[in-house]
């Protein structure tokens, strides 16, 4: 009868315990009471938010919907806007007419429809990942098109099916922007057509540049950021559960008491679901848009996904979650939470005329709306106080760049980074003062601009016309932050640190004011400019709230080519538009009408080479578009700043950074040549291979011709006058000197950069339908002919172009959109390897010759293959390989990490690691990798080396990995003998008695595969010979009784590996939640005596689970087992437990058996990040216990050994990372560090 009661007892208090609170919660101070709504002001747009509203009950209407249908049939005006933000239809989207499914599908969407019947505003309606479920976008393009039919005009379905975002002008001083987050979440190489209807965006990494475009564009605005996905949340996503969960881990309530808690751990730390915010695809998107927030300080976030209502502000993020329209789960408030209620419900975001906003949420209280909360998200901005800004100015002002202090440096300084221009910097130089209200007849401030490393505002005249106006100091905060750390804000840790510092003087190696002899050196080499001039822009009304940020410094004012300057003669007068190179590009793509001139590019990019502009990307252009009286539009290029010419990176340190890594030879020396000129050219590689498709070597001769003949002596200094007269001396006259050589050296400087662009092609089509002519010719050469496809004759000719052999290895074809007619003919030798990419929809191939020719086109999408003599053809699905992408790398980098360590068991570790990797057009994600690596060890002069190459997808989605080790002799790890319970001499003998020397080398062949969602498979055979050194005086040569007569001989071993891992960190220096899963399965065999083999299995499961709201407080779990399967293995082969495998306050694999367990826990605590003079870091402590054992056959042990302990670690910079711990164990204390770069 107890047990009766005691049972019942549990049950009613799990029962007690699973019934979720559906009460509100609250942060101190935010509670209903406290609401402060304003009444007295006009609301200038309101936005009634509700997500994950498919899943009404059926013949009914889910109670969110009841509530939000109440509240609009309240709402009198028109021009509002309703939002519902994704999964509009559960479980699985629009199913076809014909599916069983498609009737409650319908009624699920009716519902909410029927919820909105009497509103009279602006619908939106965004995919939510439940949204993609069925067929992709074909259920997406099914669900859009049901929508039409009931509505008009009034509906928008954003973004575009299958694009990432969307603009839309909501008003002057508001601005919708629309995510689809289950786009970037979806697998595109199981989505063909992604993309296809996306004008510009092809790629994750272009939807982010359009966002920080459109954020920029929109900084004055109010905006709202309406995805699915929450950036941030305290939900079930974000691995937030109630107890009931570790109950009842399946929506089927079967109670699993001890399987639910791990499933939950599992789901909670390790993001194993894409649809978590742990999972590292998500978290890559999130992180992501929470670093472009970072200073937007009018931007909002509005999603759906959790089913419930929640407010949060964490560091720039305000974030509204409003996901509970027909479903309810469980929030809380963590530590950056405001409000939170796991029930249904809506919001409501009102942005008023004032530049304020509130956000109310609702939830249903008898079908009708009940205010749970409110609170304002952007307070009313504070108007400008104008009063100290005088109305006058004196004409001229002398000033400086730096202070001169700060360019003062001594000899040491100067010869490790070099002299540069710093001098120019500190100099004071006479400048005319720059009063906005009079300058060009009156500049009017329109927005900050948007550089990566400027400070700069846009203005524009009485005309319309745009300008920059850039602070000529550069902003090293910035780069840092934008270029960097591009996924977390770091501006306010970085300040006053090295590093900025180190920035700060990195600019003086550009001339500061060498931007204003390039009018009239483009003039006298027949290029398009932009007219720069210099003043001093002192603070003033005209600025307005600007003046906190801008002013009182040295500007340059420069004109913004794009339309309003049509007819400006320094632009080439264009009479039809001005454009940026994605408007560009996408137009060449749109129509044979559009036509570049690449004689004209050509010589701008002669030009650069000649200046030393290495910083060329695409948005440093823009393109003079012209109409001739046939109808074609011709594009000519417009270069624009030229902040960096004439850089001189002299100095020891660039100067080995150049003889080490590759990379760093685009920070050259101004002289009168370009050592590595394949290197100063990389920023525009990749548009000059995109863009000239035409061209030959003997272009690009003439035009470095036409440029060495019209830039004389005389137009030099004439342009060199326009310099401020005290920059004039030495530094100019060596400048101008340099520049000189380097134009007298022109021709052979841009014959080497042609001969390094040209041994890789890339050709493209259009959009339409196109003919391929591929023809082999008889002296090795190909010629590659695009022409349109009209009615199947040949029409206009896009490209034609001959490939000499001698000068090409490659060339990639893309046949882009719409149905095109691949032809490759020819009888002569095949002497260059092309692949041609069909690309969208039905390409038809004829090849009659085809070696040394591969196609690559979709697999589940039409084709036909007419003929394909000889060539390989590659079906596939893979994104990456079917689109065309302009900003492809096609160039290897390097890098190099040092790490240092030290323990009593090796002693000082030094270890260096030097990483290639090669880009070229198969990768996954590089196309091959190479790694060198190497540590010594200072206790007993040991060292091994090792050589990892990796080659992308060999075996479909698996890469190639091969590599190479070597250890000496001298290279050591301990031995005690087999058992638990093995005796330590260290007092008596010392720590070498127990060190055995292996003498060790190896080969491995491997495929594996890391996906992009944390998983890791793979399968691995080695080859290792192993000697063990015979040396007197030590436990193996003294102690240690084998029956093996040839134990100090070399032994050889064949392995096969399988191996599995599964990791997720929220932060992988520094985890508050993350989860590591590793399984290995194995087994080897003595080659030179066949019946000595065993087998393996090694699996390991770790956690990181933060304790406190704030996630300061995190406790780390793990546990390991290794065991050997059979007898047969050498002891270097045994499982072991040691200070790096489970005992942290023990030697190094102090136990030694046939299987083994350790466990362990750390108690962290992470301080806030401390800024330095050098660098940021973040310290932290932690406490440990750690517990293990190893089992033998021959052993009857009961003993288990523990350890305890602590230490310090340190991380800074996202890269470096430090450890400092000292462990206790039966044998006494350990002390070891570690410290290194870990990227």
């Amino acid at each position: 009868m107890k047990k009766v009661k005691l049972l019942a007892s549990l049950f009613t208090l799990l029962l007690v315990l699973s019934c979720a609170t559906v009460e509100p919660k609250y942060r101190e101070g935010e509670a209903s009471s406290n609401f402060d709504y304003p009444t007295g002001k006009e609301v200038e747009k309101s936005f009634y938010l509700l997500g994950d509203g498919g899943y009404s009950p059926p013949g009914g209407s889910s109670l969110g919907l009841l509530a939000f249908k109440s509240y609009l049939d309240s709402v009198n005006k028109t021009d509002n806007y309703t939002i519902f933000l994704g999964d509009n239809i559960y479980p699985d989207g629009m199913p076809p007419k014909s599916s069983s499914e498609r009737e409650a599908a319908e009624y699920r969407l009716d519902a909410q429809l029927d919820a909105i019947e009497n509103y009279k505003g602006k619908v939106v309606v965004i995919p939510g990942n439940h949204d993609w479920y069925n067929e992709k976008l074909e259920g997406l393009e099914r669900q859009k098109d049901y929508l039409k039919e009931k509505f008009e005009d009034d509906l928008i379905w954003s973004p575009e099916i299958g694009c990432g975002l969307e603009s839309i002008e909501v008003s002057d001083n508001i601005q919708l922007i629309v995510i689809d987050s289950q786009w970037y979440l979806e697998d595109w190489n199981r989505n063909p057509k992604i993309n296809d209807n996306c004008e510009q965006i092809k790629t994750r990494e272009a939807m982010f540049l359009e966002l920080e475009s459109e954020i920029k564009k929109n900084q004055n605005k109010t905006i709202l950021l309406a995805l699915h996905h929450p950036v941030r949340t305290n939900g079930v996503h974000g691995g937030q559960y109630t107890f009931d969960r570790h109950i009842y881990p399946s929506q089927k309530k079967i109670p699993l008491p001890v399987l639910g808690s791990l499933a939950t751990l599992i789901r909670t730390t390790g993001g194993v679901s894409i649809q978590d915010a742990q999972n590292n695809r998500y978290k890559s998107l999130a992180n992501r848009l929470s670093a472009i927030a970072h200073g937007a300080e009018r931007l909002i976030f509005a999603s759906g996904h959790e089913h419930s209502l929640q407010y949060i502000e964490h560091d720039s993020v305000k974030q509204i979650v409003s996901g509970s329209g027909s479903k309810a789960s469980y929030a809380t408030l963590s530590n950056d939470g405001y409000f939170a209620y796991p029930g249904q419900g809506f919001a409501v975001l009102d942005v008023f005329k004032d530049g304020s906003a509130w956000v109310s949420f609702y939830a249903n209280q008898d079908n009708k709306p009940k205010l749970l909360f409110q609170k304002e998200v952007i307070e009313t901005p504070v108007p400008f106080d104008f009063k100290e800004y005088p109305d006058s100015f004196p004409e001229k002002m002398t000033a400086s760049i730096y202070e001169e202090s700060d360019t003062e440096k001594g000899p040491v300084h100067n010869t490790v980074w070099g002299e540069r221009y710093r001098e120019l910097y500190g100099t004071e130089v006479s400048l005319k003062v720059a009063d906005l209200d009079t300058l060009y007849g009156g500049l009017e401030v329109v927005r900050e601009g948007g550089g990566h490393q400027t400070v700069s505002l846009r203005v524009k005249d009485s005309l319309g016309r745009e300008y920059n106006i850039r602070r000529v100091r550069k902003d090293a905060l910035r780069f840092l932050q934008n270029v960097a750390f591009k996924n977390q804000p770091v501006e306010d840790k970085m300040e006053n640190t090295v590093a900025e510092n180190l920035m700060t003087d990195f600019y003086t190696a550009a001339h500061p004011y060498g931007f204003l002899a390039i009018p009239g050196l483009s003039k006298a080499a027949g290029v398009y400019h932009t007219n720069p001039e210099i003043f001093y822009l002192p603070k003033q009304e005209a600025l307005g709230k600007y003046n906190s940020v801008h002013g009182d410094d040295i500007y340059m004012i420069v004109e913004r080519p794009e339309e309003g300057w049509t007819g400006y003669e320094s632009f080439g007068s264009p009479d039809h538009d001005i454009v940026s190179t994605a408007d560009m590009i996408e137009r060449l793509r749109r129509d044979e009408k559009y036509i570049l001139d690449e004689t004209a590019y050509v010589r701008a990019r002669i030009f650069d080479m000649l200046i030393g502009d290495w910083d060329r990307h695409q948005d440093q252009w823009r393109w003079a578009e012209i109409e001739d009286d046939q109808g074609n539009h011709y594009f000519k290029p417009i270069p624009r700043d030229r902040d960096q010419v004439f850089s001189n990176f002299d100095g020891a340190f660039f100067g080995t950074l150049r003889a080490l890594t590759g990379f760093a030879n685009q920070f050259a020396v101004y002289d009168d040549d370009i050592s590595d000129v394949e290197w100063f050219n990389i920023a525009a590689l990749g548009l000059d291979r995109s863009l000239l498709q035409n061209t030959g070597k003997q272009t690009w001769v003439e035009q470095a011709e036409y440029i060495q003949q019209n830039i004389t002596d005389e137009a030099i200094q004439k342009a060199f006058s326009k310099l401020p007269k005290e920059t004039s001396g030495e530094t100019t006259d060596d400048l101008i000197k340099n520049l000189k050589g380097r134009r007298d050296n022109i021709i052979e400087i841009v014959e080497r950069y042609y001969d390094h662009l040209a041994n890789l092609a890339i050709v493209t089509g259009t959009d339409k339908d196109d003919f391929i002519d591929i023809v082999r010719l008889e002296d090795g050469n190909t010629r590659v002919t695009i022409t349109r496809n009209k009615d199947g004759e040949r029409a206009e000719k896009l490209s034609d172009k001959v490939y000499k052999n001698e000068e090409t290895e490659e060339i990639w074809v893309y046949g882009l959109d719409d149905d095109d007619k691949i032809n490759v003919t020819g009888e002569g030798p095949a002497k260059i390897f092309v692949r041609v990419v069909g690309g969208q929809n039905n390409d038809v191939y004829t090849i009659d010759s085809g070696k040394s020719l591969k196609v690559y086109d979709h697999k589940s999408l039409p084709n036909t293959i007419k003929k394909i003599d000889g060539a390989k053809l590659r079906l596939t699905d893979n994104y990456e390989i079917n689109t065309y992408d302009k900003d492809k790398k096609t160039f290897a980098s390097g890098s190099i990490l040092p790490e240092i360590g030290y323990n009593p068991d090796t002693g000082f570790s030094f270890g260096l690691e030097y990483v290639k990797s090669i880009n070229k057009f198969k990768r996954n994600p590089f196309t091959s990798q190479h790694t060198f690596s190497g540590e010594v060890h200072s206790a007993t002069n040991g060292f091994r080396l090792a050589y990892e190459a990796e080659f992308a997808t060999i075996v479909g989605k698996y890469n190639l990995q091969v590599g190479a080790n070597f250890a000496n002799p001298n290279f050591s790890e301990n031995f005690f003998g087999f058992g638990n319970e093995t005796e330590n001499f260290e007092d008596e003998l010392g720590l070498s008695y127990n060190r055995v020397g292996l003498s060790e080398y190896g080969v491995k062949a491997a495929l594996v595969n890391k996906t992009p969602f944390g998983s890791f498979f793979g399968f691995t055979a080695t080859f290792e010979g192993i000697e063990v050194q015979n040396k007197e005086g030590r436990f193996i040569t003294e102690d240690f009784i084998s029956e093996d007569p040839e134990f100090f001989d070399r032994k050889y071993f064949a392995g096969l590996d399988a191996m599995y891992r599964y990791e997720s960190y929220d932060d992988r220096l520094n985890p508050t939640r993350g989860m590591l899963f590793e399984l290995n399965l194995g087994g080897k065999i003595n080659i030179t005596d066949p019946g000595r083999q065993y087998g393996y299995f090694k699996p390991y499961m770790g956690f990181y689970n933060a304790l406190t709201n704030n996630r300061k407080l995190v406790l780390k779990t793990r546990a390991e087992a290794h065991l050997n399967i059979g007898k047969e293995y050498e002891f270097y082969q045994a499982a072991q437990l040691g200070a790096e495998t489970g005992l942290r306050g023990y030697r190094l694999e102090r136990y030694t058996g046939k299987s083994s367990f350790g466990t362990g826990a750390d108690l962290r605590y992470s301080f806030n990040t401390i800024k330095t003079s050098f660098l940021p870091f973040q310290p932290g402590v932690y406490a440990g216990y750690d517990l293990g054992r190893v089992w033998t056959d021959s052993e009857n042990s009961d003993k288990w050994h523990d350890s305890y302990g602590g230490g310090v670690w340190i991380n800074s910079a996202e890269a470096i990372q430090g450890n400092f711990s000292v462990f206790t164990g039966e044998e006494g204390a350990r002390f070891q560090f570690g410290l290194g770069l870990k990227f």
